[in-house]
């Protein structure tokens, strides 16, 4: 089986994104969304928002930064998609912020 998503470091896939369509269940597989209360009324109908009037739509993670393997550098640039454990073992960039002189040591602005 196709998934949409992968660790960047270890090539696992996220199960929970398979690549195959499933039936919406906003219209239950018809392709529109009923406006009205006992959603019998046929000129209240429109098109779905979830499938687009499909009736399947394939389930992604929109926008790829809020996928819970979406990882950031130190100053919060994205890096790609990491699983946990490559995260913790393999990760190839700085996930803490880089040594900046200007923060060490004495001050040579006065506290006030």
């Amino acid at each position: 089986m196709e998934y949409l998503y992968h660790c960047a470091g270890c090539e696992k896939p996220d199960k929970d994104y398979p690549n195959e369509e499933v039936q919406c269940s906003e219209c239950e597989g018809t392709g529109y969304y009923y406006n009205s209360i006992d959603d019998t009324s046929i000129e209240d109908e429109e098109t779905c928002f979830s499938c687009k009037g499909y009736g399947t739509y394939v389930p992604r993670c929109r926008p790829l930064e809020y996928h819970k393997w979406a990882r950031n550098d130190a100053y919060g640039i994205y890096t790609g998609l990491y699983c946990d454990k490559c995260y913790k073992h393999n990760y190839p960039y700085k996930k803490y912020r880089y040594h900046d002189e200007s923060y060490c040591g004495e001050r040579i602005e006065p506290n006030e």
